[in-house]
């Protein structure tokens, strides 16, 4: 799930997401594609990704989140639990990296 506000850098988002294999899916998609993320990509310093990812946090505390700003870290970021946090400008085979190791280590969810 991809969260961040700025156009250009939301389809720079989407596009390493799709070369890894995966689907990107928006915030603002239907909230039954959303619940379906295996990871969160997200901007903290935008409310709607910050509020997304804390409900997911609660009810699916097995999905990684990864944080990608220009501000630095910070304590409402930090209480998120992210796996990475990397600041802007960064490069694409750092992302890529972070996101492989974020899908990888994710916790199994539990057989109903």
């Amino acid at each position: 799930m991809v969260a961040e506000p700025h156009v250009e850098v939301r389809e720079l988002l989407e596009h390493v997401v799709a070369r890894l294999g995966h689907d990107a899916v928006r915030l603002d998609d239907d909230e039954a594609s959303v619940q379906t993320a295996d990871a969160i990509l997200m901007e903290p310093a935008f409310p709607p990704a910050v509020a997304f990812a804390r409900r997911v946090r609660d009810a699916l505390p097995h999905v990684p989140i990864v944080c990608v700003s220009i501000l630095p870290r910070t304590a409402d970021a930090m209480a998120l639990a992210p796996v990475a946090y990397l600041l802007k400008p960064f490069s694409l085979v750092e992302l890529e990296t972070v996101l492989q190791v974020a899908l990888a280590t994710r916790a199994p969810v539990a057989a109903s």
